[in-house]
């Protein structure tokens, strides 16, 4: 008999008997000075600076009333959500500190000064998240007796309850009743809502399957019930809904593993999912697999595939072009040794030697992975690295393309391209969008998003941003008319090819724009061409009537007239004569720490316009200068 294709059914008469709570260990407790030998000098060190500079952190910005009404009057999320970090980081570094020192003298009375602090908020859930279950009412203020089962309410809860398994006794032995203190919040907060509530992360939206919500609540969710829940049935019973909750999630990935939220929330999808299946697996001593259910496997493959090089990475969706904070490279290669794909450890370790583990992140949702790799220092050195990237890569369940000039290297020209559809999860309307980098060096570029507010989330609101919108992307505009938000808005008959010499992607973007914009066909073709070193970009459209076509070229360097083309960075965009070119400086919000981190004061936008007519075409080639 085949073994069960999915989460739940792999979870066995066998795998139920074996299920018990207390096999889950993240890792010994810090008073277990062998369990912790291995953390190594330097990693001590800048985690014990980290967890100062936390504490002073939390001290100088509590989560306050005031902070948290700020967002219902001004849709701002970062003052409540960073003063709400800052205070979680605290708590994270220094449980991590006490078991990197052993030091309980030091450390437990600051961490329990932190967790006592914490298990005081009036609520764990986020300002921008506090909708009620059921009515989606968002009063201004949380309701007492009306926790809201969100992304932070879940990280919090996980963190605490893998607090609880390092330094609960420890805890509890210098200040009685902590504990129990921790164990009530953690039940009220997040398991009592889990039981009580349904909630749209885990049943998918619109007739969508879940997003990153789904397997990040649910692993968070786990781990609580581990820690905390003493009923064995219910212990069982929360197993089997993660499961079918994770199946769900699952249902959203095509086979070959692409996640359609991108490279940035892959951390917040797979990897989650990952840390869902560990919790399971260890909870049952080995004998449940989840990782043996297809695309698991290939979704560890994702971000090897999306890497431009060891310091950007293809950002479709809402993901950062620069190496994205969340990421913690030793879980990759866990990943990829529970799977057996050497490549993906190789790519893992490649990486984890470019960007060491930090401590100055989101603490609190990175808090279990950031415990393993603290505890296994040198892995990055433990076998042969490499890049992962292949010389072309292609999701056809997310019409997402990759090629590079040269596989397993950042040197030469590397071109991701998309077709698909705008209704992705964190979607930005760019059908036929594409991202050029030549030597690591971004050449066209994807903008990416900007730091959320209120309305990044808001029906009606989120493609009033510049950042969501198609006029702010590498795609064309025909009669200035945009693409539109909808799964029917989409690429159609898109097809790659990859021969050695050429890899291709071509699609059909008439359906991504509405009406009027007048179209009969809009035909999109681009090419990497290894032997003579270019991108090409080939665009075809026709017109019912007499139209002019514009075609948006976004750079991140300010594009400089030179013979044939612009100059962009070490690239030339070379142009087709005929074509009239009128670049502008994009301003970014200084504010924006998302935007400025990844481009700086600007970006520059070119836009190419055909002269008017019933059809036309249009080539643009980038190469090297």
């Amino acid at each position: 008999m085949a073994a069960p294709t999915s989460f739940l059914g792999r979870f066995t008469p066998g795998a139920r008997a074996a299920l018990d709570p207390d096999r889950w260990v993240p890792a010994p407790p810090v008073t277990d000075r062998d369990g912790w030998s291995r953390v190594g000098d330097a990693d001590r060190a800048a985690l014990l600076a980290a967890a100062d500079a936390w504490r002073d952190a939390a001290a100088a910005r509590a989560p306050t009333l005031t902070l948290w009404a700020h967002y219902a009057a001004t849709g701002e999320r970062a003052p409540y959500e960073r003063a709400q970090r800052a205070l979680l980081a605290e708590v994270a570094s220094a449980t991590l500190a006490w078991g990197a020192t052993g030091d309980g003298a030091a450390w437990a009375p600051r961490l329990a000064d932190a967790v006592w602090r914490l298990c005081e908020l009036t609520a764990w859930c986020l300002p921008s998240h506090y909708a009620l279950p059921g009515t989606g009412e968002r009063p201004p203020l949380p309701v007492p007796g009306r926790d809201v089962l969100d992304l932070s309410c879940g990280y919090v809860g996980g963190m605490l309850a893998a607090v609880d398994r390092l330094a609960g006794d420890a805890l509890d032995a210098a200040f009685p009743g902590i504990r129990a203190r921790v164990h009530h919040e953690i039940r009220r907060r997040v398991l009592d809502p889990w039981d009580r509530d349904a909630y749209f992360w885990a049943e998918g939206e619109d007739g969508r399957p879940p997003n990153n919500w789904a397997p990040w609540i649910v692993s968070n969710v786990l781990a609580c019930t581990m820690v905390v829940e003493t009923d064995r049935a219910a212990v069982e019973r929360t197993v089997e809904r993660a499961l079918v909750i994770l199946d769900r999630f699952r249902a959203g990935y095509a086979d070959d593993g692409s996640c359609e939220e991108g490279a940035t929330y892959w951390w917040w999808a797979g990897a989650t999912l990952f840390e869902a299946l560990d919790v399971v697996e260890r909870a049952t001593g080995g004998a449940y697999d989840g990782f043996a259910v297809p695309p698991v496997a290939a979704m560890s493959r994702f971000p090897q595939a999306m890497q431009l090089d060891a310091e950007h990475q293809v950002n479709f969706s809402d993901g950062s072009p620069a190496h994205p904070p969340n990421a913690v490279w030793h879980l990759l290669a866990r990943f990829g040794e529970r799977v057996g794909d050497g490549e993906v450890v190789r790519h893992a370790r490649w990486m984890g030697r470019a960007h060491p583990l930090g401590f100055d992140g989101q603490l609190a949702p990175l808090f279990l992975r950031t415990l393993a790799a603290l505890r296994d220092p040198g892995w990055e050195e433990a076998g042969p690295s490499e890049p992962g990237m292949p010389a072309s890569w292609y999701a056809p369940g997310t019409e997402v393309a990759v090629a590079r000039e040269r596989a397993h290297d950042a040197v030469g020209l590397a071109l991701a391209v998309k077709g698909g559809h705008n209704d992705v999860s964190h979607n930005h309307n760019d059908a036929g969008g594409l991202v050029v980098s030549l030597d690591g060096h971004p050449v066209l570029i994807d903008v990416g998003v900007g730091d959320y507010v209120r309305d990044t989330f808001l029906p009606g609101a989120r493609y009033t941003i510049w950042t969501m919108r198609s006029a702010w992307h590498s795609v064309p505009l025909p009669d200035g008319v945009e693409q539109r938000h909808g799964r029917e808005f989409r690429a159609t008959g898109t097809a790659f090819a990859d021969d050695g010499a050429v890899a291709s992607l071509s699609t059909d973007l008439t359906a991504a724009y509405p009406a009027e914009a007048g179209l009969t066909s809009l035909a999109r073709v681009v090419a990497l061409d290894r032997k003579e070193g270019e991108v090409r970009i080939d665009d075809a459209w026709r017109f019912a009537g007499e139209g002019e076509m514009r075609l948006v070229l976004m750079t991140a360097d300010e594009p400089r007239p030179v013979a044939g083309g612009l100059a962009v960075g070490p690239a030339l965009v070379a142009i087709d004569d005929g074509l009239a070119v009128a670049t502008e400086r994009v301003d970014v919000d200084p504010a924006d720490t998302r935007l400025v981190r990844a481009w700086g004061a600007a970006v520059h936008r070119t836009v190419l316009t055909a002269p008017a007519g019933a059809e036309g075409t249009a080539r643009v080639v980038v190469r090297r200068a």
